[in-house]
């Protein structure tokens, strides 16, 4: 792909070349006639690359809406300005993407101020990037009217061919950049949606801005960013309009009492006078004379008022007889009189009290109306003012709800904290007791079998012993048997042998038996009695029984043979009674043996028995060995549920802890909005400022259209950047989701730490625990070695070997100590590991604000880009309006040169940035492998340690296990002490277990932190490799830019030197033949530029070597090394090409 760029590249500059060159020997030989138009379109070329630093001075007036261009103007910050005509043409959109990026690295901005560098330095010469073609339509416009759009279209050619096969096909894109593609439409489809909550936003902020204006001329309020100030004005406006009515309502119905009492004052004052007008017609036709004084008149009018009222208290015949008395009258009509000028002056008083209250009420009334109509239009103004109180009080109250919301979100995270952390207890508690329990229990059943044990063994040895006997009354039965057989026999042959005897015998032989029988009884009787005894009572009767037997076969010798008959059948008499009683003895040894194989047999039973309870028994142990791994399957669940909980408590507090930083948010949006406020209110000046300077702006952009025309081509080169600048941003959010990855696995050491502090926290717990019974074992064994002392000689053995025990104890009481001592050192390591995290996180802190700064300056960028497109678009409608007013530009282009040169140097800022970015990136990445490397030999360092101790461990405990055998067959030997040592022995026991369920927990969290250190080596490695790709993209790219820039600078030095060089109208000529060649090259044979690198430098190196075996030796001599580096030519090339030099200089 870089191949392919490069040969378009060079196609481009080599068919731009031989254009000018072409161009140029057109214009020698039209030098007199288009010397002025070429200087005036010289200077317009000059002139169009000035636009292109206004759409940077619109970015950053969109930045910031009171910022000011270099000349004092600022632009207007309305979209509405320029949305309509903000549309490129299909043209533009063809040669790039709709939506493009502004060019931001260093390389980029290089070559486009090399590019207005050259169309400065140029003058009438044009640029190498686009530019020659309009140049070349400009001069050729006073001759041949058709040049501008002939030369205009073959670089619009090239540029699309350059344009294509610069831009690869979506099959060769790798799968990554056409998912980041996708992405990047599915952000383009969301801009509409963005620019229209923009406008809506403006359309408040401007809206808002009359609204304050009037708050301050009508109001004492200055903005509305205090809300309660209006409500409270508001509110004083409404109580004060209640007031006035109120007071109003009073004053008139105040009014209308003393107006119906003014009447009725009237009604009496006119009755008072009709009375008085009849009482002084009446005195004047009564009186005679008038009396000369007023005084005798007014007392004559008192009397007779007096006189009067005595006359009707009088009866009427008093009346009638008192009638003609006028003495009596007169002072009574005088006194009335009296009376009733008194009343009239009172009412006259109380009228005119009453007339000067009813003009104060008049007054007052005429105030009132006033203070209506200026609470009316108050009332009205307010009217006004409560639909922004309306619209603040919207946002306030979606605020509120928001707060609200977040606040019972809080309460309810809190209360479920609340409720987790009582649960978390309840079942540590209930765990720890059904733990406890479940120990018991296995303790109980444990020692219950341990009984049961010895018991079976008790049992098995009286039963081995028991077999032994039955086996030997077995064979004594069946010998007994035998002798018991023989002795029938021979019984029976005595029987037999007695019967056989001579039946012929005489008298004595009958007297013989008798005698015999008489004799017969004593022998009887004694041996009975000897049968009572042993065996040697038995022997001796036999011999007693037999030693008359030769007295008797003396003195047989001398009687007949009668006699002899007597004495033998006595002797078989005797033999028979010895064998009755040898059979009774052997009956009853038999019947004996019987009932103790009965009792053999019952004891048999038992065994059997015992064995089934045994088996039972087993069985039983079997189950309770299986609940008790069940107990710890369900404790190693609860663990992980408590491991949960804890970790929902956490999250919990970190929701917490997120919703204190949302009030906190809040509060800061609410002292940002108004701080915006105040903002808005001081940008009200400068909208109208903004506004007219918009305009003049604007007519400024209808001068420019054609201007535009001329910066089509550096947009191009601007989009070929932007789609660069896409690659950079495409590498910048692989970087930011490596750098999430980077947090995530941060994260995930962190949590491995905690785990790893807590499995040494619990470590020490243990080892305290273990030096608790070690200190127990030793109190126990000086115990033991004293009641050995005491026990005698027989437990001396036993002695030395609890001594050697001890020995042992106290060896491994100190291996404890230095397992002490070792987690000691692990502490510090482990704050050291802390510390280092929070260096960690501070510095991907820095990193993601490099990056947020980084993203801001790239959105900047492609804001920047999508006004100049849309500008562009503008004036691209209005180009056909504006050629007669391109001459006016003349002035602008001094402007255009000092904008040029101000962004040369922010090119050279931005070099300088993006050198003092990589360096950082290239130092901190160095700190990264440094730390990484430490943490590498930090954790090999912990693997064999960890190895160690688990080697350690395990010998310790084949060695503790060995121990513990050889003291049980110690305990078995020693039997005789059962009474005493057994209880202590079943303490030891229990003990001994407890330290194995300790040595089975250490191997547990020894295998577990094995797995923990498997983990942290696997997420090494993961980053590791991670950095490595990092790093060789980065090389990569470096290399790239490098390559880049270096090509750029010797490509903008080299058409520095040909603008100077062909502006000479020698070679003009040259050019002009060299790109008619070059257009009927174009057309004869597009195919041949189509196809592959060589070809196109095959036809690159013939026109070339055209041109330069013609004429301006100095600029051939000068372009070899170039060509040479940009067509990767050879020596043998070189020589070539400077031995045609030299050969058109002879």
């Amino acid at each position: 792909m870089f191949q392919r760029l490069k040969g378009a590249i060079d196609r481009t500059i080599a068919e731009e070349q031989a254009r000018q060159r072409a161009l140029e020997s057109n214009r020698a030989a039209s030098i007199p006639a288009s010397a002025d138009t070429r200087r005036s379109r010289s200077s317009s070329t000059a002139g169009t690359q000035s636009p292109a630093r206004r759409p940077r001075l619109t970015k950053k007036a969109s930045e910031d809406l009171s910022a000011r261009n270099l000349n004092g103007e600022a632009t207007n910050p309305d979209p509405a300005v320029f949305e309509a005509a903000f549309v490129i043409d299909d043209m533009d959109d063809s040669a790039g993407p709709s939506r493009v990026a502004t060019p931001s690295s260093s390389d980029k901005d290089t070559k486009a101020d090399g590019s207005n560098n050259e169309i400065t330095q140029g003058g009438a010469g044009g640029s190498v990037n686009g530019a020659p073609g309009a140049s070349a339509g400009d001069n050729g416009a006073a001759n041949k009217p058709g040049d501008n759009g002939a030369a205009n279209k073959p670089g619009a050619e090239h540029a699309d061919r350059s344009s294509t096969s610069v831009t690869p096909t979506p099959s060769e894109l790798p799968p990554e950049v056409r998912a980041r593609l996708r992405k990047l439409e599915k952000l383009e489809k969301t801009y509409p949606e963005l620019l229209r909550s923009y406008r809506i936003a403006h359309s408040r902020a401007t809206s808002i801005e009359p609204f304050e204006k009037a708050l301050k001329e009508n109001t004492p309020l200055t903005s509305i960013k205090d809300p309660e100030a209006l409500v409270e004005y508001l509110n004083q406006i409404n109580l004060k309009g209640d007031m006035v009515m109120e007071e109003l309502k009073r004053v008139t119905s105040e009014k209308e009492t003393y107006r119906k009492k003014a009447e009725e004052a009237d009604k009496e004052l006119a009755i008072l006078k009709e009375e008085l007008a009849a009482l002084k017609s009446a005195q004047s036709e009564k009186a005679p004379v008038p009396t000369a004084e007023g005084e005798t008149s007014a007392d004559g009018v008192a009397a007779t008022g007096k006189k009067a009222e005595a006359l009707k208290d009088k009866p009427e015949g008093e009346k009638g007889e008192e009638f003609f008395s006028y003495d009596d009258e007169i002072p009574q009509l005088q006194a009335e009189v009296e009376k009733k000028s008194e009343e009239v002056e009172q009412l006259r008083a109380e009228v005119n009290n009453l007339k000067d209250e009813l003009a104060l009420a008049k007054e007052h009334s005429a105030g009132l109306v006033e203070s209506l109509e200026n609470t009316t239009r108050e009332l009205s103004e307010t009217r006004d003012a409560v639909a922004v109180k309306a619209a603040v009080e919207k946002q306030l109250e979606a605020r509120n709800t928001e707060i609200s919301t977040l606040s019972e979100r809080l309460d309810k995270a809190q209360t479920k904290l609340k409720e987790l952390e009582a649960q978390v207890e309840k079942t540590k508690g209930e765990a720890a007791e059904a733990v406890k329990d479940k120990v018991s229990q296995l303790a109980t059943s444990e020692s219950r079998n341990k009984e049961l044990e010895v018991e079976l063994k008790k049992a098995g040895e009286a039963k081995l012993s028991l077999d032994q006997k039955i086996k030997s009354l077995t064979s004594e039965i069946e010998t007994l048997k035998k002798a018991r057989a023989e002795d029938e026999s021979k019984i029976k042959e005595l029987v037999k042998q007695a019967q056989s005897s001579p039946a012929s015998a005489a008298s004595p032989t009958s007297t013989a038996p008798a005698q015999g029988d008489s004799l017969a009884p004593p022998p009887v009787g004694g041996g009975k009695k000897k049968n009572r005894k042993k065996k040697k009572g038995g022997a001796s009767a036999s011999t007693a029984a037999t030693e008359p037997t030769p007295s008797e076969a003396s003195t047989g010798d001398q009687p007949p043979l009668s006699s002899i008959e007597d004495s033998t059948n006595s002797e078989l008499q005797a033999e028979l009674a010895r064998l009755h009683e040898e059979l009774a003895e052997k009956d009853q040894r038999i019947e004996r043996l019987s009932k103790q194989r009965k009792t053999e047999e019952d004891l048999r039973e038992e065994i059997e028995n015992l064995q089934e309870n045994l088996m039972t028994i087993g069985q039983d142990h079997v189950e309770a060995k299986e609940r008790i791994k069940e107990l710890e399957a369900e404790k190693k669940a609860l663990k992980e549920r408590i491991v949960e909980l804890e970790k929902e408590v956490e999250t919990s507090a970190s929701t917490a802890k997120g919703n204190t930083e949302l009030q906190s948010e809040h509060e800061s949006l609410k002292e940002e909005f108004e701080n915006l406020k105040m903002k808005s209110s001081t940008l009200q000046s400068d909208l109208a400022a903004a506004q007219q300077l918009a305009q003049t702006r604007y007519k400024d952009l209808t001068e420019l259209r054609e201007i535009l025309q001329k910066a089509q081509p550096e947009l191009k080169s601007l989009r070929q950047d932007s789609a660069a600048l896409k690659a950079t941003r495409d590498e910048l959010t692989a970087k930011i989701s490596e750098l999430r990855n980077l947090e995530k696995r941060e994260k995930e050491l962190k949590t491995e730490l905690a785990r790893a502090q807590r499995i040494a926290s619990d470590r020490e717990g243990e080892i305290k625990t273990l030096n608790e019974k070690v200190t127990q074992e030793t109190n126990a064994r000086l115990r033991l070695e004293d009641e050995k002392r005491v026990a005698g000689r027989d437990l001396r053995r036993s002695e030395a070997e609890k001594i050697e025990i001890s020995a042992r104890e106290e060896k491994a009481a100190r291996e404890l100590q230095r397992i002490q001592d070792e987690a000691a050192k692990l502490r510090p390591r482990i704050r050291e590991l802390e510390d280092e995290a929070a260096h960690l996180r501070k510095e991907q802190t820095v990193l993601r604000e490099e990056l947020e700064l980084k993203a801001s300056q790239y959105s900047n960028a492609q804001n920047l880009l999508g006004s100049m497109r849309d500008q562009t678009a503008e004036l691209s409608v209005q180009l056909k309006e504006s050629q007669a007013q391109c001459e006016s530009l003349d002035e602008e282009l001094a402007e255009a040169r000092k904008m040029l040169g101000e962004r040369t140097r922010e090119t050279e800022t931005m070099r300088r940035l993006l050198a003092d970015v990589d360096e950082r990136a290239d130092g901190k990445v160095r700190e990264m492998r440094a730390k990484m490397e430490a943490a590498v030999e930090e954790r090999d360092r912990l693997e064999d340690e960890s190895s160690a101790l688990a080697r350690r461990k395990a010998r310790e405990t084949e060695e503790l296990r060995q121990r513990i055998r050889d003291l049980e067959r110690e305990v078995k030997s020693l039997a005789s002490e059962k009474d005493e040592l057994e209880h202590r022995e079943r303490e030891w026991r229990r003990r001994r277990e407890e330290l194995e369920a300790d040595e089975g927990r250490a191997e547990t969290e020894v295998a577990e932190m094995r797995t923990t250190v498997s983990n942290l080596r696997a997420t090494l490695d993961g980053s590791e490799q991670q950095v490595r790709e990092m790093e060789k993209k980065n090389s990569e790219l470096r290399r790239a830019l490098d390559d880049y820039r270096v090509r750029y600078d010797k490509v903008a030095k080299e058409a520095k030197s040909l603008q100077a060089r062909l502006s000479s109208p020698a070679v003009a000529s040259s050019v002009r033949s060299s790109i008619d060649s070059t257009r009927s090259s174009s057309l004869n044979g597009p195919g041949p530029q189509q196809g592959g690198g060589n070809q196109d430098a095959m036809y690159l190196k013939t026109i070339l070597l055209q041109f330069l075996e013609q004429k301006d030796n100095r600029l051939r001599a000068q372009l070899v090394p170039v060509l040479g580096k940009l067509l990767k030519f050879d020596k043998s090339d070189e020589q070539k090409w400077l031995a045609a030099i030299q050969h058109i200089s002879r």
